[in-house]
């Protein structure tokens, strides 16, 4: 049997992650979390405006591309 999930340990080691793999991972649960949308080939971006605006407030969003457009 499988050990259950423990959040905070998830969370612990997101916090290891750079900012960049936090948004990554951040997007990717998202869209986990509306499959339903993605699965009906009715995901739109514009369903999400607004969600996590804070955690870009910080964020320079040109240099953020220019890092994503380096890998």
């Amino acid at each position: 049997m499988e050990k259950p999930v423990d959040i905070n340990e998830i969370l612990f080691k997101v916090k290891m992650l750079k900012k960049d793999e936090q948004m990554n991972l951040l997007e990717r649960i998202f869209c986990l979390v509306n499959s339903k949308e993605i699965q009906n080939d009715t995901f739109k971006l514009s369903t999400i405006t607004g969600k996590g605006s804070n955690i870009w407030k910080n964020t320079d969003i040109d240099q953020y591309i220019a890092n994503e457009r380096e890998w």
